[in-house]
């Protein structure tokens, strides 16, 4: 039993690490097209910071950043029902 606790942990360990790269990779993203949108024009009368700011709201109420979940979650869940057809 405490072999397969040991490597549900580094699973845990290892699609953390990749949640927490991917979720700052594309924040990063998104800043970086708002401000590119902003250098194109976009602004209608905001600040640059304001833009950006308004933007990153939107962005967190997004489903692209709520896919990211899906790196994490689904894995998780995928490996533990195979662990549960494979003991029974």
């Amino acid at each position: 039993m405490y072999p397969v606790v040991l490597r549900l942990a580094i699973l845990f360990g290892i699609l953390g690490a990749i949640y927490i790269a991917l979720s700052a990779y594309a924040r990063y993203d998104a800043r970086r097209r708002l401000q590119s949108e902003y250098a194109a024009g976009a602004g209608g009368g905001l600040s640059r910071e304001d833009y950006v700011d308004k933007g990153m709201a939107v962005y967190e109420r997004s489903w692209q950043k709520k896919l990211l979940y899906g790196v994490f979650i689904f894995p998780t869940a995928a490996v533990a029902v195979l662990g549960l057809l494979a003991i029974y």
